[in-house]
């Protein structure tokens, strides 16, 4: 498999006419950015933005007149499949849709032309709402290839349903089915022209990225490590980007074992570090780390541009630390932010961004490339926020529909598949009595997902089904918010949108205190603090201040009987739980596993059953100090 991708297009101009060859890639706008000074060796400075007003621009030489060349980027990250703006808002505004960021992203495109590209920092698609994953994904990639991507790094997401999946998502292929989501509309060949259509899916026009994602069968990336991408200068003479795609490395604990089977994930800025030694090899200087991995701002955020809390001890800037000198842009994503930031280690500034998720920021970045040494002299970035319509959020407020804000053709393959979904969509499955949300108590618990562990628990009970006595939910399996009143199973399918399947295993008392422990940083192996939702027959006291990992975690009641590290237990999870999903590897030492219903059938059972009266709002009580 090539590791390099080339985009190049001749340009009808006096370059063209000199017979060289340059990109006609995608474009961002650029905000101007402060100076950051380099600190000593091993120390660690994030400083950036606080307004859209404040500039956080990085310089690392001289931008002597009519030398430099100005690159534009635009970017984004965590899509999912968010076709619809409905529900989506940030800072005070309707924000975000396909259609709305394709028209943003088109009219940047026209302003800078042909020294522009456009990238993606992965999950366009998984994790989707119902209009996109009823479709196995497809109508994601169908209205980004509307929107002229160049480069996408793969994302945890992308490998939701395995490797082969995402091959054909990228190739293109109707696969084992049939392909439901035809017929599919293709951007036309030039401007102006006509649009085109087909009935077999046709792939993606943009190329997936993974330095650092090895497919165990060939030794080598399972995408290209990197993709290279030429301008034209302000001399004629092409100058070159290239682009490093990586997701996090510990992608297999994120996501099911069946959707990482045969590839190996290695370490981030390793992997970046040797993409970029061979883009030098190839002349190319000016490498960009597009990455599925990031920080937050924390404290008080200040807006889309802002760095607050500055990403210190995050994810990303432990990487950066470990990066090659020559690597001084990184775009980011994964974890929903939205942030522009420097990150100075080792003597080294970095610009790095992020464009929070679902498509409702932007982010703008120019660099500025020597034209006779094709090393990179500063760069800036603005975030900006992508309206959608004609007035703002607030209690009772519907949104109006901006449609100017809208890319036309765009707007008409999202309506095709809302149209074709709406049936099963907008069906009524049940209500609640009051909003059910994953905002957290001190101790993690939240009243939605103690609700899916009720309905998880109730599918898998029976004597035939399971015989479950408890049932376990991971945190991020809980991808939206559930309002009060009635609910539809487009709104039930976006709160469970993977697809997982139950499983009920026998565990012993012992075995579930140490699962529990796993909730906490440091325990059993665990990266990253997760609280586990748990069903109305669990109670447990939980006591994070503890020293030892035993110690936090008190008595556990199950059924409302003490357990016992010898009691014997049937405990219902999900199947990517069932393998040891988000660090939670006791679960594997369950035994007599049984499977059983899709967790979204489970869930939308569970609010039928119900009836009029509705599901009541827990009272998190079931994780006490």
């Amino acid at each position: 498999m090539l590791r390099e991708i080339v985009i190049v297009a001749i340009l009808r101009s006096r370059i063209a006419r000199a017979g060289l060859i340059v990109a006609a890639v995608s474009a961002v706008i650029a905000a101007p950015l402060a100076v950051s000074t380099a600190k000593p060796a091993d120390a660690v400075s994030i400083s950036g933005a606080n307004t859209l007003s404040d500039k956080v621009s990085v310089t690392w030489g001289h931008g002597w007149p009519g030398r430099t060349t100005d690159v534009h980027l635009l970017s984004w990250n965590d899509f999912h499949g968010n076709l619809e703006p409905t529900g989506l808002t940030i800072y005070g505004q309707f924000a975000g849709g396909a259609a709305y960021l394709a028209k943003a992203v088109e009219a940047k495109q026209r302003q800078y032309g042909a020294r522009q590209a456009t990238v993606l920092a992965g999950d366009n698609i998984g994790a989707s709402p119902l209009v996109n994953g009823l479709f196995r994904e497809e109508p994601a990639t169908v209205v980004t290839n509307f929107m002229n991507v160049d480069f996408s790094s793969v994302g945890n997401h992308e490998f939701d349903k395995g490797k082969d999946e995402l091959l054909r998502i990228q190739n293109g292929g109707c696969g084992a089915t049939a392909c439901t989501a035809a017929p599919y509309a293709l951007p036309p060949r030039y401007p102006g022209g006509k649009p085109r259509s087909t009935n077999t899916y046709p792939g993606a026009d943009f190329q997936y990225l993974a330095a650092n994602v090895i497919n165990n069968a060939t030794k080598k990336p399972l995408f290209p490590a990197y993709g290279i991408k030429r301008f034209p200068s302000t001399l004629g003479i092409p100058v070159s980007v290239g682009f490093i795609g990586e997701v996090l490395q510990s992608t297999p604990t994120i996501v099911t074992p069946s959707g990482v089977a045969g590839l190996t994930f290695v370490d981030e800025a390793d992997a970046a570090n040797k993409a970029a030694r061979e883009l030098a090899r190839k002349g190319v200087h000016v490498p960009v780390l597009v990455i599925h991995q990031g920080g937050y701002q924390t404290g008080t955020v200040t807006g889309p541009n802002g760095c607050a809390g500055n990403l210190a001890g995050s994810d990303i800037e432990k990487i950066a630390q470990r990066l090659d000198p020559s690597i001084k842009v990184i775009i980011s994503g994964h974890t929903h932010a939205e942030y522009r930031c420097t990150i100075t280690t080792n003597g080294v500034t970095r610009l790095i961004t992020s464009a929070a998720s679902y498509g409702r920021i932007l982010s703008d970045l120019t660099l500025k490339v020597d034209n006779f040494s094709g090393q990179l002299v500063s760069a800036d970035a603005t975030n900006s926020v992508v309206q959608n319509a004609l007035n703002t959020p607030g209690a009772g407020v519907v949104r109006q529909d901006d449609p100017s804000k809208a890319d036309p053709k765009v707007a008409s393959i999202v309506k095709q598949y809302v149209d074709a979904s709406a049936p099963l969509a907008n069906r009524i499955i049940g209500k609640t009595q009051g909003d059910l949300t994953r905002t957290p108590t001190t101790l993690g618990e939240t009243t939605l997902g103690d609700v899916i562990a009720d309905a998880q628990l109730a599918a898998t009970s029976a004597p035939d089904k399971g015989a479950a006595q408890a049932a376990f939910m991971n945190p991020g399996g809980v991808r939206a918010d559930l309002p009060g009143g009635t609910i539809t199973y487009g709104q039930a399918f976006t709160v469970q949108p993977f697809g997982n399947s139950l499983v009920t295993k026998t565990m012993t008392g012992d075995m579930v205190h140490r699962v529990l422990e796993q909730q906490f940083v440091g325990c059993g192996g665990q990266l990253t603090s997760k609280t586990l939702q748990i069903s109305s027959t669990i109670s447990y006291q939980s006591i994070p201040s503890a020293t030892t990992c035993a110690g936090k975690i008190g008595e556990i009641r199950i059924g409302g009987q003490v357990l016992t590290p010898t009691s014997s237990v049937r405990v219902t999870m999900n199947n990517f739980l069932a393998f040891g999903g988000d660090g939670f590897t006791v679960f594997n030492e369950g035994t007599s596993p049984l499977g059983g219903a899709q967790d979204i059938d489970a869930f939308a059972g569970y609010l039928t059953a119900a009836g009029d009266t509705g599901v009541p709002v827990p009272a998190l009580t079931r994780i006490h100090a």
